[in-house]
């Protein structure tokens, strides 16, 4: 059964909690390398910045929005907290850059198919249910197409979802957003909405590689589930803000995205049962 999507950021928090030890010393040795760039890099970033971009923020408040200027939320300016919402997009901006590179490698090399592993998860080709009511398995694989036809397949996938040119736009996105969070309340409220539907095509990037689908196959099952993914991008997007602990929930949202998999695949493999039960010419594959 699928749970409703904002459980599986939770999810992954749990099972890191409970499974960490299961997952080899060289995971446990990346997120203490990651934990420890991020308190290098955040600490000093705040203590040089967060007083002058509070200033900043305070003067642009007094003068844009002068009604909500003395607001406070739980006991907290209204300028503190949206000079803390800037303060946390920098730093994750800026440990992403650095750690950008291993957080790829770690994530799709092991840790999504370790998930998938241990809850017994064997994924299969795409099925999908046609308009007429008839269920629908894909037969075209890697050892069906020809040399040739292989070849370009995996460099459009490969294009498409492995690229270093996703990450450059995630992060020339970041960029031109991060000023939103001079607003208060919306400015980052919409800093993350933005950022985490951008991210929502990608949730599943491994899962579609494993089931190897197309890239039409991939659009068409993100569009058919697109408010799923940009939910569970917003609120990954979210929790990869908070300082310190950000570049910890970087994993758990992975554990999320494999869990939420996993459940995806078991629907998928009982319409592939149901396949199989049916006649021989009842539907056309």
């Amino acid at each position: 059964m699928v749970l409703p999507v904002p459980a599986y950021p939770v999810m992954g928090v749990v099972y890191l909690t409970r499974h960490i030890s299961t997952l080899g010393p060289q995971f446990i040795r990346s997120i203490a390398w990651a934990l420890g760039v991020a308190v290098s890099t955040i600490t000093p970033l705040i203590a040089l910045t967060f007083k002058y971009q509070q200033r900043l923020i305070a003067n642009v408040i007094d003068n844009a929005f002068p009604r909500i200027a003395g607001t406070k939320i739980l006991g907290i300016g209204i300028q503190t907290w949206s000079t803390m919402f800037l303060t946390m997009g920098e730093s994750s901006l800026l440990v992403t850059i650095i750690m950008g590179e291993v957080f790829k490698k770690e994530k799709t090399k092991g840790l999504f198919q370790n998930v998938l592993n241990r809850n017994n998860v064997q994924v299969g080709p795409l099925a999908t249910i046609a308009e007429n009511g008839a269920i629908q398995v894909s037969t075209t694989t890697t050892s069906e197409r020809g040399p040739r036809d292989s070849r370009v397949h995996h460099k459009a996938l490969e294009k498409a979802s492995t690229s270093t040119s996703h990450f450059g736009q995630r992060m020339g996105l970041w960029l031109v957003t991060l000023p939103l969070n001079f607003i208060p309340i919306a400015g980052p409220m919409a800093f993350c909405y933005i950022n985490g539907r951008a991210r929502s095509p990608y949730v599943h990037r491994r899962y579609f590689d494993m089931k190897e689908m197309t890239l039409q196959e991939r659009e068409e099952w993100v569009k058919a589930r697109k408010s799923q993914y940009t939910t569970f991008g917003v609120i990954a997007q979210g929790l990869e803000l908070i300082p310190f602990l950000g570049i910890l929930f970087g994993f758990t949202n992975t554990i999320g995205a494999a869990l939420w998999a996993a459940d995806l695949e078991r629907q998928q493999k009982e319409l592939r049962n149901k396949k199989q039960r049916q006649p021989t010419g009842t539907s056309s594959a």
